[in-house]
């Protein structure tokens, strides 16, 4: 009891012992602002506020200046904490006298009587609450009051006092709980807010809602009482009804594209900062994304990315990382920039690496089986249906994303050639060529869908490649030249060209559009990852679904998956004016050549006959050697087999090493068995460990269901060039093995 009576002593008569030391002290001034990393505000492209950057503790601000603090706030603050603000030194005595008086007659420590600098002093430097910790508040009360004028304690105070959970300052408990900016509060709604930091922790809980109006109640008495609030005004504050959030807000509009810019900025940059985003394009971009998820959850579609690109600057105009920020399944994993495999996404770069090297969309390649020595073995690849489709041009190979060519191009241009031609496009591929190979055509190696988007940018923009443009202002290193214009546009003629697609996609899918667009899809291993990325004149849009986890999903494809997405998003860009493509370099000329061999077409008329677009000293000047007599005679040569008799084996080479995939069912793991002979074939008898095997349809292919060991495979075939029989050894590894 005696040292209760004596902290209460001790608070009477402070104000008398200190005074005349305190404001000789030395010392520093408050703090302003909630550091480098939570007071961020980023605008929209409009100038509206897309959100701040939350601090890993709490949620604070936006920090607010004297000017902010309106005379309702500012009625409601002292009504609540300090009626005496404005006459006292930093201490108040009455204050104290009473908070002693009510100390002693409840026996304990009951009221301390702070005012609101004191309040600042301790929200400065939190410390147990006893007599030490009191008498360094008052110390710095009274040398903030030497200082500082008292609208600058007051804004101090109010930025810095709790208001429930992570809730620090008026700024952001008016956001969040109340839906508005302090300018813009009620009265009710001032009182309300003043109400919480005597207890936030209790008044905020629903059953304390009476308590929480009563409060309040009290507050607006007061602040009438001090002539703030007339009777009408004080009437009708009495009567609104308690209205206050308990959740937080929705997340910001784009809450990735903010973590990202904040992740960015340099040191020392503007705390206000002005992006480019589109509020409009970016919720209904948003809106899609989370409608796509939701409705094909079953097929494993859990999330979903979109970007957009402004090519005129490469500004990012929506940015969506995933289907649901607050989602528990990796919501805040942002799908823009997480690294995944590309599939097919990275063939239309080896194309364009191609047309610089000599070739052209004429050219004639090999849509045939490949096969490829690996360690302990080989690696035979095939097209995403198991089709080969024989020799194509160039032009069809890219559009329809025939995986034979695209390999075949990397290993005549040389991995190390198109490794570097995909980092100087901004991909992080750190490994050595070696490490990847020719399987770059394939999705070997990882890419995020930002390095996408902007290398399709590049594309568009004539082989420019430039960082993409997150905030105005932003510094950049100048534009390079990656790619000839001419290759670039040229990939861009295929990649727009449906029929050209036809061979792979098919007619009037989602891929085509009302208004000229180029447009690629990928898709990564057992459809792990779907990717569609295209472009017109005005705007590059990447899209990714899949889901964070990794997991395959049921089928899905590229055109399937992304590829709808992809194509709500550029007709949302195009809606007021139809897309174009890009303009073509000078110097290009359309030329017709024969469909078949990409050359002239030969007199006579026998050559069906396309037109194909070539750049400055690339067009075919040599006529072509498959039609016309002496075509024909060259043709028929060529096409004799180069044995007069006998079979040969396609798949499996000899010696060849399989290795079962752990991620694919057993009963999916089949081998296409092909063997090829010189004329007509009337039938065939294929054996595997001496056991028969039957064909489907065509005497020289059938399917094996593979079995872990060492197999031996026979063929016995005969047709008009007599009969035959071979026989070659493989080997299939188990899983894991």
């Amino acid at each position: 009891m005696k040292r209760r009576l004596g902290i209460a002593a001790a608070l009477a008569i402070l104000p008398l012992a200190l005074w005349a030391a305190a404001v000789c002290l030395p010392g520093d001034p408050p703090r302003v602002g909630y550091g480098p990393r939570s007071d961020l505000l980023v605008l929209a492209g409009d100038g509206s506020p897309l959100g701040g950057l939350a601090h890993p503790r709490r949620r604070a601000g936006p920090w607010l200046e004297p000017g902010d603090i309106t005379p309702l706030i500012k009625a409601a603050a002292l009504a609540a904490e300090d009626k005496r603000f404005q006459r006292h030194p930093g201490l108040d005595p009455l204050a104290l006298a009473r908070a002693a008086w009510q100390n002693l007659l409840a026996g304990r420590v009951v009221s301390g009587g702070s005012t609101i600098t004191m309040q600042l002093a301790r929200l400065e430097r939190p410390a147990r609450r006893d007599l030490r910790s009191k008498l360094r508040e008052a110390a710095r009360a009274l040398w903030l009051e030497a200082r500082l004028a008292k609208d600058r304690i007051l804004c101090h105070y109010l930025n810095r006092a709790p208001f429930g959970g992570p809730l620090v300052g008026l700024g952001a408990a008016s956001r969040q709980l109340l839906d508005k900016s302090p300018q813009r509060l009620s009265p009710a709604e001032a009182a309300l807010l003043m109400a919480l930091p005597q207890d936030p922790a209790r008044l905020l809980k629903p059953q304390a809602q009476a308590r929480l109006t009563a409060r309040r109640d009290r507050i607006l008495r007061a602040m009438a009482s001090a002539g703030a609030l007339d009777r009408a005004a004080l009437e009708q504050a009495l009567a609104a009804p308690l209205a206050v959030n308990p959740l937080p807000p929705p997340p910001p509009p784009a809450p990735h594209f903010v973590r990202e810019l904040a992740q960015r900025l340099p040191a020392g940059a503007p705390r206000r900062v002005r992006s480019f985003l589109d509020p409009g394009l970016q919720a209904r971009l948003a809106a899609l994304a989370a409608t796509v998820c939701r409705e094909r959850r079953q097929e494993g579609i859990r999330q979903a990315a979109i970007l957009v690109l402004r090519n005129q600057d490469r500004a990012v105009l929506a940015w969506v990382g995933s289907a649901d920020w607050q989602d528990p399944a990796g919501g805040q994993v942002d799908g823009v920039t997480a690294a995944r495999s590309p599939g097919s996404a990275l063939k239309p770069f080896i194309y364009a690496l191609a047309l610089e090297s000599g070739r052209t969309l004429a050219d004639v390649i090999a849509d045939q089986p490949l096969t490829l020595a690996v360690d302990g073995g080989a690696f035979r690849p095939v097209d995403y249906d198991g089709r080969h489709r024989g020799p194509v041009r160039l032009r069809v190979a890219l559009a329809s994303s025939l995986n034979l060519p695209a390999l075949r191009l990397v290993r005549e241009l040389t991995p190390t050639a198109v490794l570097l031609r995909l980092r100087a496009l901004g991909f992080s591929l750190p490994r050595n060529p070696e490490h990847y190979g020719i399987g770059l055509a394939l999705g070997d190696g990882e890419a995020s869908l930002l390095q996408l988007a902007a290398a399709y940018a590049a594309l568009a923009n004539g082989g420019q490649y430039q960082t993409p443009l997150l905030w105005q202002g932003q510094p950049r290193p100048e534009p390079r030249q990656v790619m000839n214009p001419a290759a670039a546009r040229l990939v861009t003629d295929a990649l727009a060209d449906d029929r050209a697609r036809e061979l792979g996609f098919g007619r009037h899918g989602v891929l085509e559009l009302p208004f000229p667009a180029a447009v690629k899809t990928g898709t990564s291993q057992q459809h792990r990852d779907n990717w569609c990325l295209g472009f017109s004149r005005e705007f590059t849009v990447g899209v990714w679904v899949g889901n964070f986890q990794g997991k395959p999903m049921a089928g899905v494809s590229g055109v399937s998956g992304a590829g709808p997405l992809w194509r709500q998003a550029m007709l949302l860009l195009h809606q007021e004016k139809p897309g174009d493509l890009p303009p073509w370099p000078p110097g290009m000329r359309r030329i017709e050549v024969c469909a078949q061999s990409g050359a002239r077409p030969a007199p006579g008329g026998e050559c069906p006959v396309i037109t194909e677009v070539f750049a400055p000293g690339s067009a075919p000047q040599g006529v072509c050697p498959l039609h016309g007599r002496a075509g024909a005679m060259l043709q028929a040569r060529s096409a004799a087999p180069k044995t007069t008799r006998g079979i040969s084996f396609i798949v499996p080479a000899p010696e060849a090493v399989y290795a079962l995939d752990p991620d694919v069912p057993p009963e999916l793991q089949v081998l296409n068995l092909e063997a090829q002979a010189p004329l007509h074939t009337r039938g065939a008898d294929w054996r595997v460990n001496g056991r028969p095997l039957a064909h489907a349809g065509d005497p020289l292919r059938a399917r094996l269901k593979l079995t872990p060991g060492r197999h031996t495979v026979e063929l016995a075939a005969w047709g008009d060039w007599g009969r035959s029989r071979r026989a070659i050894n493989f080997t299939v590894r188990g899983l894991g093995k």
